[in-house]
């Protein structure tokens, strides 16, 4: 069985988990899972990160031990990932006395080697980051990344010979271009590697909380060098040597966008240092903002996840394990894995309700409904419609692919256009017209079942509690993430329940803004002349390739064909659609549009699309019967 280490950065214990946090360990979890289902041995580890000068004053502050203090803050995040069924193998402490033993194994073989030695540190240090900084990375005299008051330092510490690894970690770089991602996060750490290394400090003499080095107990090993070797620590480095070379190197290091330098420059140094394989993949995820605006605990407009999931579950009348489920889902889908994401109420609700209550909730009972009228809830002999399971192969394929490239939003569409196969296929199937044609109800009610037990499969990784209760339901054995077969119910009768998902009313949901759609949903036009409608010149143009456009979130840069020509076009879609999933689709697009600048590149025309009013929604518009690139449309 193919192994798999999966990684979450660290968490420090100075302040409560908020939802971007443990939207990283849902991430982290989603993808531990999906790989066990697929057959993978996963080792997944994830923690706290306790020493430092912040968490030494803020016990301090309170009056309490800083151990005490470390504990018990502990033990509140590993309870919140639990509540959140965060399936980790190890959750890791840097105070646990193995990882305090392989840190200062890590700095005595370092030391040993030259590549730490003892120096005078004199610059500017951000507490709140625990950073170094140069004069020249302040930004008006504070810390460039979280805008706090910096400090003037100079003692002896110990520096670690980062240049020396400039040249190899260069080398590995050019070699390796997917070490990290997304792109923009490894052409940002090549520029670095470009432009040379410093060496860093590694120790403090100013705070005693923490760990000491080994032969010189005057200074205590900053924090930063501590953490980072929790990975190794996580697997048994000193204690078990067999654990430790199954598992090692990492397959996926997944840690916010912040703190890439680290994770991509300083800890691959490290291992070079001690003569370790470097991790296979480092992805850097985006933040989550609030209603548009970024989270931050001293504006106080962070969601405390428990206390929102605790709240919808009254709201909507589910269990809390239900509720736990539907934010895991919405964390999952409403933003692009590796770009920032806005957590919006009204988006949150529209989820729940078009999503899960609609789409995948009413699907489940409408089937059972009718299994229940026109079977007495006796599963029929099995005969899946042919084309149903072509079309499961092909989406599987999909998610699939999107699985292995951690774009959980897009796997989750292929899931979602399943469900919608599903629910169009009973509005065409018309099953309560084949009341006396038993063959083809059988086909009909067959297919629902078989498919709302595939979609469940395959939500597992997103929504364990709700899946695990529709596939014992179902009678579903083998739970495997795997290409559909035609067959994975094993049960000959099945129960009515209540429904998974109650839709919730308009006045039941309590939102700070009115929705922007009139309530007589009636839509003013404002008309044009025939001759000024003749002006635009549309054309079918195919998509050819696709990229992110650099510092932007929603742009992307098209190249596509009009059969003779082929043209540049950039456009807002980032949020909707994935590079890849672009790619030979036919489009409609303005040609005769005045040439326009965005973000330094040329657009040549305007693609069509339809959205929503509150541009939730955006699909592209696209020709149903394949036609010559080019093609004029009148």
């Amino acid at each position: 069985m193919e192994k798999f280490y999966i990684t979450t950065a660290i968490y420090y214990v100075n302040s409560k988990p908020h939802i971007g946090s443990v939207s990283e360990a849902i991430a982290a979890d989603v993808i531990a899972r999906y790989k066990r289902l697929s057959n993978f041995d996963v080792f997944f580890s994830t923690g706290t990160d306790e020493h430092s000068q912040k968490i030494e004053a803020k016990a301090k502050e309170l009056g309490i031990d800083p151990q005490k203090f470390v504990d018990e803050a502990a033990s509140l995040w590993k309870t919140i990932f639990d509540k959140f069924n965060i399936s980790y193998s190890r959750f890791i402490r840097t105070s646990d006395p193995d990882h305090t033993e392989v840190v200062k194994d890590f700095f005595v073989k370092m030391y040993e080697k030259g590549d730490i030695y003892l120096s005078t540190y004199e610059g500017w240090y951000c507490v709140r980051d625990e950073t170094f900084l140069k004069d020249s990375e302040l930004v008006e005299g504070r810390c460039p990344h979280c805008g706090g008051e910096v400090q003037r330092l100079s003692e002896d510490n110990y520096f670690f010979r980062l240049s020396k690894y400039r040249d190899d970690l260069l080398k590995f770089y050019l070699e390796n271009p997917q070490f990290v991602e997304p792109e923009s996060r490894y052409n940002e750490l090549l520029n670095i590697l470009k432009g040379g290394l410093q060496d860093i400090s590694v120790t403090r003499k100013s705070f005693k909380f923490g760990i000491h080095v080994p032969f010189d107990e005057e200074h205590t090993i900053y924090v930063w060098y501590d953490a980072l070797i929790n990975y190794v620590s996580a697997i048994g480095y000193l204690t078990n040597k067999e654990m430790f070379s199954k598992y090692w190197p990492a397959d996926l290091h997944l840690i916010g966008k912040d703190i890439t330098r680290f994770h991509g420059i300083v800890w691959p140094a490290m291992l070079m240092s001690v003569g370790l394989p470097l991790p296979k993949k480092i992805f850097a995820h985006g933040f989550w903002n609030l209603e548009g605006m970024k989270m931050s605990k001293s504006l106080g407009n962070v969601v405390d996840p428990v206390e929102f999931a605790e709240n919808f579950s009254k709201l909507s009348n589910i269990t809390f394990a239900k509720s736990v489920d539907v934010l895991r889902y919405y964390l999952s889908r409403e933003a692009i894995f590796g770009l920032d994401g806005d957590f919006r109420m009204e988006s949150f609700f529209r989820r729940y309700n078009s999503d899960l209550a609609n789409d995948y909730g009413n699907l489940i009972n409408r089937t059972l409904n009718m299994l229940s009228k026109y079977r007495n809830l006796e599963v029929p002999p099995y005969s899946v419609d042919d084309e149903f399971v072509a079309f499961a192969k092909s989406k599987f394929n999909q998610y699939k692919e999107h699985m292995e490239k951690y774009a959980l939003s897009f796997a989750l569409d292929r899931v979602f256009e399943i469900i919608s196969y599903l629910n169009n296929y009973i509005q065409v199937k018309e099953p309560w017209k084949l009341s006396k044609e038993t063959d083809k109800l059988n086909v009909v009610l067959d297919t629902l079942l078989e498919g709302i037990a595939y979609v469940s499969v395959l939500l597992q990784p997103f929504m364990p509690n709700i899946t695990a209760f529709i596939l014992d339901e179902f009678g579903v054995e083998n739970r495997n993430i795997s290409e559909y077969d035609g067959q994975i119910l094993k049960k000959n009768v099945l129960n009515l329940f209540e429904p998974i998902f109650p839709r919730l009313e308009k006045e039941k949901i309590d939102l700070d803004k009115k929705t922007e759609e009139n309530e007589d949903n009636v839509i003013e036009i404002s008309k044009v002349k025939y001759d000024d409608f003749a002006k635009l010149d549309l054309r079918v143009a195919k998509i050819l390739s696709a990229k992110r456009v650099k510092n932007s979130d929603k742009l992307i840069e098209l190249k596509v064909s009009l059969g003779k020509e082929e043209r540049t076009i950039v456009a807002g879609i980032g949020k909707f659609y994935s590079e890849e999933g672009l790619i030979g689709k036919k489009i409609v697009i303005v040609a005769n549009l005045e040439e326009r600048r965005l973000m330094g590149i040329t657009s040549q025309g305007m693609l069509l699309a339809a959205s929503t009013s509150n541009k939730e929604n955006l699909s592209l518009l696209t020709v149903d019967k394949d036609i010559e690139e080019g093609a004029k449309i009148s």
